[in-house]
């Protein structure tokens, strides 16, 4: 019988890998006593790795403690992460261009990534395909799958999914990993041919063998669902623990979905807020707005208002409806922020645009008493007639009570007013 693995203990291993939010989750619990002895010196270590890594939490922490952190490391970032690398490359397109010539089928996947990407010459879409063609007719693995991405997302030829998937399948035969997940996507997706998950995952577990962090979160989700698979919660969480510790965004924001439940797994509020706060990090607005509710509440982590506000924003910023409703609520009471009702009532004009319900109400609550903004029954009736279509029957009922009350304090011509909006607004022309 194995043990489990506790979170310090994981957190530990990844730390002593050099993994900076690891570094920083283990000084945080030797600095609260979480799963460890409180150790302030063993804190102070582990937050000084971190932030020298530039982890901004670690470096406010560390202020907090009153320990001046060392100046943050510089990180490359790859200017594209999808780049179809290849052996050898050279950053001359001269010299690529006379590898390409000779019939060296890496150099003329490279040339086509130099024209795909502007790498020393003009971005030139269907240059790279003539390139990643070449390459592909000498069964290259990789220019199979770089023609077949061009094929699929069409660029520099019009998209033709057929073609894709031929070339994502010879690809992928020959044991390429993104061909492989890239073929398991289309075939549970059902494009270019009917969706068969059962299929989809053999070649994500093939692709999942080589490490292809997506690949092994897509088995994480067949195995939540059961789709194409038996379902297994417990499968899951392995799955999408793998995908998370090579740093798939999704897979973090699944699996702290699953530890926060308690599916598959023990519940832990803290190693969930850590996964929460790793997907977050890397601008996933669904994490960045629970990462935010738990700060907001003190699950996992110590409660932190403007914190709070700060992540839920992010995340609103980026259109995310729940979001932009929880950040109104945010400023119309002033947690976190300085209280603007005005403010408030702009984010819940965002979500009820968007189909929240929530925040129609909220809107049509404020339009009629007139608070945060100029008071307009006309306006509130809108609202507060969409709220009313909720199927929450709390928010739909409250609605309808509402528009009872508002009714009574128009006239006919509001009535008819408040009638040709609705219908403006349904028919899509501007009220």
């Amino acid at each position: 019988m194995t043990t489990k693995t506790t979170l310090a203990e994981r957190n530990r291993q990844l730390a002593e890998g050099g993994d900076a939010i690891a570094q920083f989750n283990l000084g945080n619990m030797y600095r609260i006593g979480y799963q460890v002895k409180k150790d302030t010196s063993a804190a102070v270590k582990w937050l000084t790795l971190a932030a020298g890594q530039g982890h901004a939490e670690a470096v406010a922490t560390l202020r907090l403690m009153g320990v001046e952190p060392p100046p943050a490391a510089v990180e490359e970032i790859d200017p594209d992460p999808f780049t179809f690398a290849v052996e050898p490359v050279h950053d001359d397109p001269t010299v690529l261009r006379e590898a390409a010539d000779k019939g060296l089928a890496d150099a003329q996947v490279a040339l086509g990534n130099a024209y795909r990407l502007g790498l020393g010459v003009e971005v030139d879409l269907p240059e790279a395909v003539r390139w990643y063609t070449l390459a592909a007719e000498q069964n290259s693995a990789i220019g199979q799958y770089a023609l077949a991405v061009m094929y699929d997302c069409g660029l520099g030829v019009a998209v033709d999914i057929a073609k894709a998937k031929a070339l994502y399948t010879k690809a992928a035969q020959q044991g390429d990993g993104l061909a492989q997940f890239n073929l398991g996507n289309m075939i549970r997706q059902g494009r270019g041919g009917a969706p068969n998950p059962a299929v989809a995952a053999k070649w994500f577990h093939k692709a999942a063998q080589q490490g292809e962090a997506a690949a092994i979160f897509a088995l994480g989700t067949l195995y939540e669902t059961g789709a194409g698979v038996e379902k297994d919660e417990a499968k899951a969480v392995d799955f999408y623990r793998d995908a998370a510790e090579k740093g798939d965004r999704d897979a973090q924001f699944n699996l702290a979905n699953m530890i926060r439940q308690g599916r598959g797994t023990p519940a832990d509020p803290m190693e969930a807020a850590a996964f929460y706060r790793r997907a977050a990090a890397q601008g996933l607005a669904s994490a960045e707005l629970n990462y935010g509710l738990m700060l907001a509440n003190g699950i996992g982590v110590e409660r932190d208002d403007q914190a709070a506000a700060g992540w839920i924003e992010r995340a609103a910023e980026q259109g995310d409806t729940r979001a932009q409703y929880y950040l109104a609520a945010i400023y119309q009471n002033g947690r976190g922020v300085p209280q603007d009702i005005a403010t408030g009532a702009a984010w819940y004009r965002r979500a009820a645009e968007q189909g929240d319900h929530r925040a129609a109400y909220e809107m049509g609550a404020l339009l009629a008493v007139g608070e945060g903004l100029a008071q307009d029954v006309v306006e509130a009736h809108l609202w507060f007639t969409l709220a009313a279509r909720s199927t929450n029957a709390e928010i739909a009922g409250a609605a309808k009570e509402a528009l009872r009350l508002v009714e009574t304090a128009m006239d006919a011509a509001q009535r008819a007013e408040a009638e040709r909006r609705r219908l403006a607004r349904e028919s899509g022309t501007k009220p």
